[in-house]
């Protein structure tokens, strides 16, 4: 009964996803030819997207940062970049008053890198950090008011802090030898400051920026640290910041600290085969932990940094049967968009699906039941869109690509399009750009035209 019911739900899923495939429009041949272009780094800013395309010039690779508004006239390039692995091109960008900065080449070293800036041209593209100094790739900078904070590579003594004021230009040193916080470890937001971890796991230091607000926060009955799965341990709420002390490792132990006081959370004694941690993050005004294993045991904790406000919100152990295992890293990655996470989930009813929740348990749920019955939908990413909404990318049952569009209900869900092999990269207002293959052309950047995801103004004329 059961293998016929699976099969009735292989069957209808053919049928809802058999289509013919979505035209799509070419944006630009970056690398002419058959050769591909190597896209990667996509960043929307506005009403365009920054991304990496990579060519061979004069048997030299080169990765070069490119602009679009997604179409053929508006795609410049802006900057080529000697290609180097291990290096930065363009990570972790952010917008500061209408500029965009990024960590690049450092080209004084011939590696590592350098904090740019961009205006959009090759004349307004260049690196702002000092020059010999190799800003640490693991160690993010991280932004206080006008003042980025970098940990510099220096000497055996360990690294420099300096701080970076995006205004005037001017490097305020920190401290010349600085070894205080966890390279692996994030940080977290509390009072104005970031509180990182000190190497040694056993304290805080709180940087406001400036010299004089560098400062050890020692705080009674701190857990120590013990991680080496690279789970984000810091997290920020309204009420302080929540911690993670043990990493993925059981007990899973919650901590929370206002910056005065540390109080231990309820734990969660969840599973005891391995772990695997999909998320920790903030949801609304709650901070909201996924985990999985081997098993198909899936679970989300959520947290407000209260005692009470701390528990388990679903715990899906739906098979208990090795034959149902599945593979560590099948989740795709969540997503936020609004108020609510997005992420997949097996409840033993529907296979591995889309769920959403907003951090409590009555408001966690099925978006839809994409692949029909207990067969997985095989979502293989998630992008954030205004108004809360969300695009899902899936392997279909005829082994092409299907594009959903959702708002976090059944009723508000759809099915925009099907591929034969994309990959979505970017959404724009009215678009999609996906990364894709045509018949003359390699792996180039393409364009879909979709009236559904452009943002309605409001009343008063701003875009939500």
């Amino acid at each position: 009964m059961w293998r016929s019911f699976v099969c009735i739900s292989v069957v209808l899923a053919s049928a809802l996803t058999a289509a013919e495939p979505t035209a799509l429009r070419l944006v630009a041949d970056l690398n002419p030819g058959p050769g591909g272009s190597g896209l990667m780094n996509f960043y929307v800013w506005g009403n365009q997207v920054w991304f990496i395309a990579g060519s061979d010039q004069g048997g030299k690779t080169v990765a070069s940062l490119y602009r679009s508004d997604g179409s053929t006239a508006g795609t410049h390039k802006v900057k080529d970049f000697p290609w180097r692995t291990g290096g930065s091109i363009f990570d972790n960008p952010f917008v500061f008053e209408n500029r965009l900065y990024f960590q690049g080449p450092n080209a004084a070293l011939g590696k590592g890198s350098q904090v740019w800036v961009t205006d959009g041209t090759e004349a307004g593209t260049r690196p702002i950090s000092e020059d010999g100094k190799d800003v640490c790739k693991h160690a993010l900078p991280f932004l206080i008011k006008d003042r980025l904070v970098l940990s510099l590579h220096g000497d055996s003594r360990g690294h420099g802090l300096v701080a970076l004021n995006l205004h005037t230009g001017v490097t305020e040193t920190l401290a010349e030898h600085f070894d205080g916080w966890d390279d692996y470890t994030d940080g977290a937001m509390l009072n104005g400051a970031m509180l990182k971890l000190d190497s040694e796991g056993k304290a805080f230091w709180s940087i406001d920026g400036t010299r004089a607000g560098l400062k050890k926060l020692t705080l009674p009955g701190l857990p120590d640290f013990d991680n080496d799965g690279g789970t984000p341990q810091l997290l920020s709420l309204p009420t302080g910041v929540l911690m993670l002390p043990r990493g993925c490792k059981q007990p899973l132990e919650w901590w929370h600290t206002d910056g005065k006081s540390v109080v231990k959370l309820p734990a969660w004694p969840w599973s005891k085969s391995e772990i695997s941690p999909h998320w920790f993050g903030r949801v609304g005004e709650r901070g909201v932990f996924l985990a999985g294993d081997r098993t198909r045991h899936c679970g989300v904790w959520s947290s407000d940094g209260t005692a009470a406000g701390t528990g388990v919100i679903w715990d899906s152990d739906p098979y208990k049967d090795a034959t149902f295992s599945l593979p560590l890293g099948r989740h795709v990655t969540p997503v936020v968009s609004g108020d609510r996470l997005y992420f997949t989930l097996d409840d033993g009813e529907h296979g591995l699906e889309l769920w959403t929740t907003d951090g409590t348990k009555r408001g966690t749920r099925l978006v839809i039941d994409m692949a029909l019955g207990s067969e997985d939908a095989e979502i293989s990413k998630l992008l954030p869109l205004a108004n809360g909404r969300v695009l899902a990318q899936r392997k279909n049952a005829e082994s092409g690509t299907d594009l959903w569009l959702t708002d976090g209900t059944e009723e508000g869900s759809r099915r925009l399009a099907t591929f034969n092999r994309v990959s979505i990269v970017a959404a724009l207002n009215g678009m999609i750009l996906v990364s894709s293959a045509g018949h003359h052309v390699g792996q180039e950047l393409f364009a879909l035209d979709v009236p559904a995801l452009v943002v309605p103004p409001e009343p008063d004329g701003r875009v939500k």
